[in-house]
């Protein structure tokens, strides 16, 4: 967890961007700590995650992507 200060978080955007996934930064004024910023965990993408976010009919016919991209390359 890093401590940092509201003029040093103001005036300074990449120290959320600089911050490692799930790592804190704390935030301070006069010594005691206002906020915390945390960096969230990006999802990782899964099959089962993709097809659970897909659009239209789940029981219609699967899409081959890869059959697809095959017949566009002859």
């Amino acid at each position: 967890m890093k401590t940092v200060t509201v003029r040093e978080f103001y005036h300074n955007a990449g120290l959320v961007e600089g911050l490692p996934e799930g790592r804190q930064l704390v935030v301070t004024a006069n010594g005691k700590p206002k906020f915390v910023v945390s960096k969230a965990q990006k999802p990782r993408m899964t099959r089962a995650l993709a097809e659970q976010r897909a659009v239209g009919n789940p029981k219609g016919r699967k899409f081959d992507g890869t059959a697809f991209l095959a017949s566009l390359k002859k």
